[in-house]
């Protein structure tokens, strides 16, 4: 037998032993958009190719769409002439890094945009977006094979790591389009998990833009007649600081405000109900309490209504170091009802959360049940205030 033979039958062989791929399936247009959404690289102040996305969305809706001066996106749905303004918002923006420096021996020095803990930062993949496309890269961690054993166990502090993209110097690494300024989010693609659980990078706040997305597509689809006119509003930068909120909000001009974000799921080892009290696979989640806001009592009230007349249900969190973009709503002008639901989300600020779908249909639908029933006399009860009230 010659050796091409030989070498046809062994690659045979190894084929046969790869299981035959099932049967394709068209895709479940809720798995396509929360990939689209998770995937893009959008950190603070760089949400271009999340903005894209959102755009094409709002568009095969039908919205009147504008912009304010950060680029926010501002999706409007006309209600009845003279009705109530909702605003429902989610920021586009991920925690990610900025280009700091090229050093001469090709290592790139960064800075954090958002909240990250130095131990999430060490040993992952990233991609930089520069002006010529994207380039990949790791965070290099000292191998334990010459790290003394009084280091092992330490967290390496983020002024001590870098990224490597495989240049060999500053000149290699300008040569690749790379350049100080340039964002720098993580890389870790969509992965469909066990019991309908979804992994990805980025669900602070994707997961939010799918939730308002897919609720006002289930509007129009049921044919609903919403009482009020609702803006879907998809800020940027609220990781530094709720910035797109604040420029946002003005233009809305809102009579009440609904904030969509990634809640803090505590249902795995070491977290803790002192912390957080969300679990995967328990419902949508309502903040009570975050470092930004206290929500209005009457909205709160009216949610929790709602969801047990829709069979939903809704599980409330309490906890600190958390802030969000309902907060500008709360203290425009001289105030307006505004709270935060939430999906539970495992992991957040980091490479890869997991979101339950079950947690998300939830949402959607609380989100759908609460637009058909804000209409002007019921937004005008929950923004009063009589003796007797909480």
């Amino acid at each position: 037998m010659s050796q091409i033979s030989t070498s046809l039958l062994l690659v045979a062989a190894l084929v046969a032993t790869i299981p035959a791929p099932a049967a394709a399936q068209p895709q479940d247009p809720v798995v396509q958009l929360l990939e689209a959404l998770t995937n893009a690289p959008g950190p603070s102040g760089f949400e271009g190719p999340v903005r894209d996305i959102v755009t094409i969305g709002l568009n095969e809706l039908g919205a009147e769409i504008s912009h304010d001066g950060l680029g926010s996106v501002i999706g409007r749905f006309d209600g009845p002439p003279g009705s109530p303004r909702v605003m429902v918002t989610a920021h586009m923006d991920e925690v990610g890094l900025l280009v700091q420096y090229i050093r001469p021996d090709g290592f790139i020095k960064f800075k954090t945009l958002g909240g990250w803990l130095d131990q999430a930062l060490i040993d992952q993949r990233w991609v930089i977006n520069t002006r010529d496309g994207r380039v990949h890269g790791v965070s290099g961690i000292r191998t334990i094979h010459v790290t003394p054993g009084s280091e092992r166990n330490q967290v390496w502090g983020r002024d001590t790591i870098f990224i490597d993209v495989g240049a060999t110097s500053q000149a290699d690494v300008e040569r690749l389009g790379i350049r100080p300024g340039d964002p720098i989010a993580p890389w870790s693609p969509f992965t469909v998990l066990a019991n309908d659980r979804y992994a990805a990078k980025a669900w602070d706040d994707r997961v939010g833009l799918g939730v308002m997305l897919e609720a006002m597509k289930r509007i129009q689809q049921r044919g609903v007649q919403l009482p009020s006119t609702i803006y879907l509003v998809a800020t940027v930068q609220e990781e530094i600081g709720l910035r797109g909120a604040a420029t946002s909000v003005p233009l809305v001009n809102p009579d009440l405000g609904i904030s969509i974000e990634a809640g803090v799921s505590a249902d795995y080892p070491g977290a803790r109900p002192e912390q957080a009290q969300e679990r995967l696979g328990g419902g949508p989640g309502i903040f009570l309490l975050d470092s930004s806001m206290l929500p209005n009592t009457k909205l709160r009230d009216f949610f929790f209504k709602v969801a047990e007349a829709e069979g939903i249900t809704l599980q409330a969190d309490v906890l600190t170091g958390y802030g969000q973009d309902g907060a500008e709503i709360q203290t425009f002008d001289t105030g307006r009802p505004a709270l935060n639901m939430t999906v539970p989300t495992r992991y957040l600020h980091s490479h890869t959360g997991i979101i339950d779908r079950r947690d998300f249909e939830g949402a959607v639908e609380l989100l759908v049940a609460v637009l058909t029933r804000l209409d002007a006399q019921t937004i005008a009860e929950l923004s009063s205030f009589r003796q007797g009230d909480r």
